[in-house]
């Protein structure tokens, strides 16, 4: 059973939403139609120890980092809509090897986090677990009706965009330190350049993937472009190995060098990575057309 496939069968499960919601299950938001043009954007992701960060050892972070990056996780789902975070809540289960010094420290590195986004925290829960300690954190967000990005708008002739870099980001720290794309993705769909978005969290190939299949179109990769995010990263690294955190934007082709020429985040690069192209399976395919799965990876999939 992989993650991706069980979705599938409960979404199916699912009764037929409603008008108000504009955006339902199956990408990165929810979407519900509120007054004035706007949606309200609805996201939820956790995270676990042992799971999402190490619990022992060298790759051990603070209880500010892991609240960081649990923040931070839902700010890219955000970003990914071309949204506005407005409000989060947190739902917190401590197992009996955190105390209450962790959990402050926990909360620092959330409440640090929102403050630099302008996001508000505005309720949540907290418990104990017998073993694991889990959170999970509920964002709340907003855009135009009109500009809302979802993942299936590309079309055949697309380009795909990637922001940053990829692969290694357990050895890098990077999964701790990542920043959200938030300003980039609202840029992106005000200025009418993203045709479809989804950000970068299971991996490259993967999450390409899912926007395929949710546009009905395939890829063709131009893998010896993809940037990476040091000298030693390997293809392999940064295809399959997740946690990176950037956006993948598939853009017109008419719109690709004027979106080149006005990209306005110096520190922030932006590469043309592939194309999107006609495909009845939906498939991602290399430089030499047949489907890309190095060492038989395409990401992370917590059901494997």
């Amino acid at each position: 059973m992989s993650e991706d496939a069980f979705l599938e069968k409960l979404i199916a499960r699912l009764p037929v939403s409603p008008p108000d919601i504009v955006i339902p299950p199956g990408d990165d938001c929810a979407g519900l139609r509120i007054e004035g043009g706007r949606i309200l954007l609805v996201a939820v992701d956790q995270i676990i120890g042992g799971k999402h960060y190490h619990l022992e050892g060298h790759y051990k972070p603070s209880p500010e980092q892991v609240g960081r990056k649990l923040l931070a996780r839902n700010l890219s789902d955000i970003a990914a809509m071309g949204g506005y975070p407005r409000y989060f809540l947190v739902a917190c289960g401590l197992s009996p090897a955190h105390d209450e010094s962790w959990l402050e420290r926990f909360f620092d590195g959330i409440l640090r986090l929102s403050r630099e986004f302008g996001v508000m925290m505005i309720g949540g829960d907290l418990a104990a677990t017998p073993t694991d300690a889990v959170a999970s954190l509920t964002i709340l967000g907003e855009v135009s009706e009109a500009q809302v990005c979802r993942r299936s708008g590309a079309q055949p002739g697309d380009c795909l965009f990637v922001t940053g870099s990829f692969g290694r980001s357990l050895v890098t720290g990077w999964h701790l330190s990542f920043k959200p794309r938030c300003r980039e993705g609202r840029w992106l769909v005000e200025h009418g350049f993203a045709s479809a978005m989804i950000d970068a969290s299971d991996g490259l190939l993967i999450d390409a993937g899912r926007l395929c299949r949710a546009s009905g179109v395939g890829l063709k990769l131009n893998t010896a472009a993809i940037p990476l995010r040091t000298p030693e990263t390997s293809l392999e690294e940064a295809l399959t190995d997740g946690e990176d955190y950037e956006l993948l934007i598939a853009a017109p082709r008419e719109k690709a060098r004027q979106l080149r020429k006005e990209w306005p985040f110096a520190e922030l690069p932006l590469t043309l990575i592939g194309e999107f192209i006609a495909s009845d399976s939906h498939t991602v395919l290399g430089p030499d057309g047949t489907p890309l799965a190095p060492g038989g990876k395409v990401g992370y999939d917590h059901f494997a």
